[in-house]
Order: C-alpha cells, then structure tokens, then sequence
C-alpha cells in the first residue's frame, strides 16, 4: 500500500527545487536576501543564517505549508521596489 503525503510535504526531488529557486532569489539583485540574525552562536557562526537556511528551516519547521505557494508570496514580498 503506497503512503499517501499530506499536502505541502517537501520530498528531496521538491527540495532540491525549492533550494534553487532560493539559491536563484540570492543571487538575484532583484530580491532584498539580507542574511538574519540569530541568538545561537553555537549553531549559526556570526549569529548569522543565511537567506536560502532561514526559508528552508521555516519550510521544514511547517510541514503543511506548501512550498511552491510559500516561494510565489516570498518573491512578491522580496521584491525590491522601482523607485
């Protein structure tokens, strides 16, 4: 019997994908990807996370968030404004 996924589940070929569309984002000068600060010097070297981490925790820390949907709302809030 196949297991059935719940809605949003990040499977490792969706990963690698959303890992690039991120990894695209960054290196864009299109998108404001500043790293993030963190309290956790011990894990986060710095006490910086970077862009493409601090997205891919948040996916993982909401298993039924869908990705795809997540990434469309982060490129609309992201993107820098003409001026």
């Amino acid at each position: 019997m196949a297991t059935q996924q719940r809605p949003g589940y990040i499977n490792e070929v969706a990963m690698d994908e959303i890992v690039g569309e991120l990894n695209l984002m960054e290196s864009s000068s299109t998108y404001i990807t500043k790293p993030t600060f963190r309290g956790d010097s011990a894990k986060w070297p710095g006490n910086q996370i970077s862009f493409v981490n601090f997205h891919l925790e948040y996916l993982k820390s909401h298993p039924t968030l869908n990705p795809y949907h997540y990434l469309a709302n982060l490129r609309l809030m992201l993107r820098k404004k003409r001026t």
